[in-house]
């Protein structure tokens, strides 16, 4: 998997963690344990910092920066969907971001609230816990129902079951598309 330093910025990933082998992680980024980082994610701690707490998912072509000097943090049991931006912003504990959605820069996301697919939390916004914003610009919309918690810290166990499975059962077939393609 390409783990880079740059400079003087190395990650530091826990060993329970899986990231996918097409993912990329540069520079200072800090991954907890049991994350999951899906194909085509790329964290970039290359002038700025990330930190990524235990159990968060990290679906497919996320993407995860900070700027100069400062720093994106995601709590613990986040989880981020396929194709989201998280730019140096904050994230709590189980948040969940939709495919598509965009976190930017020193946005707030309370713990258990949920930012739903394709929405944009514009620069400076504040999402409170446990409520669901949704649009272009996000904005709240309403409260999280407690079955939507339970369905969520559900997923969220699937992950990181996956982040330990994938290290024992998931196997390249080398030359399988070659033979197909004959």
């Amino acid at each position: 998997m390409p783990v880079y330093q740059f400079k003087d910025r190395t990650p530091e990933v826990d060993p329970s963690a899986w990231i996918f082998p097409n993912a990329v992680i540069i520079g200072k980024v800090h991954i907890g344990k049991n994350v999951y980082i899906g194909a085509g994610a790329i964290i970039r701690g290359d002038y700025g910092e990330v930190f990524i707490g235990d159990g968060t998912s990290i679906e497919e072509n996320v993407t995860i920066h900070a700027r100069p000097q400062d720093r994106t943090i995601i709590e613990k049991h986040v989880t981020l969907g396929h194709g989201c931006i998280i730019h140096n912003a904050t994230l709590h504990d189980y948040v969940v971001v939709g495919m598509g959605a965009i976190v930017s820069d020193y946005s707030d996301v309370g713990e258990y609230a949920i930012v739903g697919e394709g929405a944009v939390v514009k620069s400076k916004t504040v999402i409170p816990p446990r409520k669901i914003a949704v649009g272009v610009p996000a904005t709240v919309k309403m409260d999280v129902p407690n079955h939507t918690t339970t369905f969520w810290v559900e997923i969220n166990k699937i992950y990181m079951q996956l982040a330990k499975d994938y290290k024992t059962e998931l196997k390249l077939l080398d030359g399988y598309y070659n033979e197909k393609i004959k």
